[in-house]
């Protein structure tokens, strides 16, 4: 048995631990560009005690760690990974509270405008939260329908929707400090997990708290608004529709993609997507990458793709920017 798998099978044997190992796992099914090689150990924990065994174990054995939730912004190069992979998928659970006590959903007093805190698991897709709360009757959250990832994802990102940023409806996050967790420390989840309370000069476009740290998110908390009415959830869904329907006139899911290559600097006095544009890339292709021929910002997979035409695509587009313009892009989606 090599190392790797070794301690693959010292985490699914912890007795803190809950969830699925896997060996030697294709990557490209967990990333929504739909490329990269394997991982040695790829790891869903079930809950945070067993997301915080998997990073003990990582840390006794010096392994190399990666987090990954949706995959909706990163590139997993071809050589894949060798250490672990943490999915934080299975930390998929989702509840409700009134703000600011915590009861439950049944005995909220209904009333236009109470605020409702929603508890969502780091690995809860955005569009699951999305369609709960039209389920529920709760505005707020529409403008982030169709948006690919996690919950975790979008904090960490603090993913921007149609000049709303998910920091204007984040209330707490619930965290793990990966720094505090030695090698040596007990798995006592009242010792390592930690609240984050939002103070909104923390945020900043496409950026957040833990963008800068070593933390690992186990829960957001978003506070939406209640409104009461027999048509709310009719009103709420056609909301969502039409976000969903904008974004699928400009061609989001036409091929698998990371979403948005480069962030959008406001001293260059235009977005990312115009100055590729103007520098002539839209369509360019490597091997089975493209910049999409209908938007500048956006490198698909044509069904053959590998992290490297992409990277190769991503690096022609930063440097002809830069020769026309003087502007240097910034790449939004991360290279693993």
């Amino acid at each position: 048995m090599n190392r790797i798998r070794e301690i693959g099978e010292n985490i699914k044997d912890h007795p803190c631990f809950k969830g699925t190992v896997c060996y030697d796992e294709p990557m490209a099914g967990h990333t929504t560009m739909k490329v990269g090689g394997r991982a040695s150990v790829y790891v869903v924990p079930q809950d945070p005690g067993s997301a915080a065994a998997v990073v003990l174990e990582c840390r006794k054995n010096a392994v190399p760690l990666v987090i990954l939730g949706g995959g909706s912004n990163v590139v997993v190069s071809d050589d894949g990974i060798d250490g672990v992979v943490l999915s934080t998928t299975g930390l998929n659970e989702l509840s409700f509270g009134y703000e600011p006590d915590t009861v439950e959903l049944k005995d909220l007093p209904w009333k236009k405008g109470t605020l409702v805190k929603i508890k969502c698991g780091a690995g809860t897709s955005m569009n699951d939260v999305v369609s709960f709360c039209a389920e529920k009757g709760l505005l707020g959250m529409s403008c982030f329908a169709g948006l690919p990832g996690t919950v975790g994802g979008a904090a960490y990102m603090n993913a921007r929707c149609y000049n709303k940023e998910a920091s204007d409806v984040i209330s707490e996050v619930t965290y793990i400090n990966l720094d505090k967790l030695t090698s040596n420390a007990d798995i006592d989840i009242a010792n390592f997990l930690e609240i984050y309370h939002n103070t909104k000069e923390d945020w900043g476009y496409k950026r957040s708290p833990f963008a800068s740290g070593n933390f690992l998110i186990v829960s957001v908390d978003f506070l939406c608004t209640a409104v009461e009415g027999k048509d709310v959830r009719d009103f709420i869904l056609s909301e969502n529709a039409i976000y969903v329907n904008d974004r699928t006139s400009k061609g989001h899911f036409k091929a698998p993609s990371a979403g948005s290559v480069f962030k959008n600097n406001r001293a260059f006095g235009k977005p990312s997507g115009m100055l590729v544009d103007e520098a002539g890339l839209k369509g360019l292709a490597i091997g089975g990458a493209q910049i999409t021929p209908w938007h500048g910002n956006f490198i698909i997979n044509k069904g053959n793709a590998s992290a490297s035409d992409i990277k190769k695509l991503v690096d022609v587009a930063v440097s002809k920017v830069k020769e026309m313009t003087g502007f240097v892009l910034e790449p939004e989606i991360i290279f693993i």
